[in-house]
């Protein structure tokens, strides 16, 4: 990621870790989430590591930047929950930002489960266009379609933002005292001025953010494998995420969904810019505090 310097690039005593998921297994629709990752590594060398809004080199400022070799997972979805929830335990420290590219949504229930081994107080923010709270899908209950519940079966709080896509059940199951919806038509065009207001109902310090990029509108990152009009704006994005970053500690995150278009690289520029931000909000806040 960013193609930076070994010494920048040292997984020892970087400051962040980038974990490449190149995972397609449970898509429903379109395919190619598992190009997901290279893609945003490429397209992450055409940025610049000095961030104009934060006035500082990131990359520099975080200690380094290392990113862990891309890994081959097997087909079945239960197995590949387990081989990611292995990884992520060996990886995750309090030290140090893990930092996920998927890949498909489903990598992100073993990546939490993790993370709330750590920080039992974790609660979870997730933008996306859908639920991703069915119990089963397509036959597994480890799909692209299940995390949310997963994640919310370990007793973490959810709160999802950008919701405009769930069946009925979903929506009875997301009444729980377990979990928080900001439905899309609610606040897209308004999440900023909202920010304050959903960071502040969150339940615990200790955050994980999940970035489906469908939940961005598909005018911003067209190539994603199940598009929903209606999203999120890119500069509203930002300024939730920055206010999220003020008032809790994003302690795991990841970006995910990116499925690869040819002439579509605009799409891989925002997800590698977005993770870039992620990034700099955290450690600005960090400083801050």
């Amino acid at each position: 990621y960013l193609g930076l310097t070994p010494e920048l690039a040292d997984p020892e005593r970087a400051g962040v870790l980038v974990l490449p998921l190149a995972v397609d297994i449970t898509a429903s629709w379109g395919r190619g989430t598992d190009r997901g990752p290279a893609a945003i590594v490429a397209a992450s060398h055409h940025l610049e590591l000095y961030d104009e809004e934060l006035d500082l080199d990131v990359a520099a400022a975080v200690g380094g930047i290392a990113t862990h070799p891309e890994l081959a997972f097997p087909g079945d979805p239960a197995a590949t929950t387990a081989e990611i929830l292995e990884l992520a335990r060996d990886l995750v420290r309090p030290d140090r930002l893990l930092l996920s590219l998927g890949g498909e949504h489903a990598v992100t229930f073993p990546l939490v489960e993790a993370h709330h081994e750590l920080w039992p107080d974790l609660c979870v923010v997730q933008i996306d266009a859908h639920a991703d709270m069915r119990e089963s899908y397509m036959g597994s209950p480890y799909n692209h379609a299940c995390p949310m519940r997963r994640i919310m079966e370990l007793g973490v709080h959810v709160t999802s933002v950008g919701i405009r896509s769930m069946d009925e059940p979903e929506r009875e199951f997301l009444r729980s005292p377990t979990s928080r919806i900001w439905l899309g038509h609610e606040i897209a065009g308004r999440l900023e001025e909202r920010a304050a207001e959903i960071v502040d109902s969150l339940p615990g310090r200790h955050v994980y953010l999940t970035i489906d990029l469908d939940g961005l509108d598909p005018s911003v990152v067209p190539a994603v494998g199940t598009p929903v009009p209606g999203g999120l704006g890119w500069s509203e994005t930002l300024a939730f995420i920055r206010e999220l970053a003020r008032r809790r500690l994003i302690v795991g995150a990841d970006v995910v969904e990116l499925s690869p278009r040819e002439g579509l690289h605009l799409a891989d520029a925002a997800a590698a810019k977005l993770a870039y931000k992620i990034i700099g909000y955290r450690h600005q806040a960090g400083s801050d505090r």
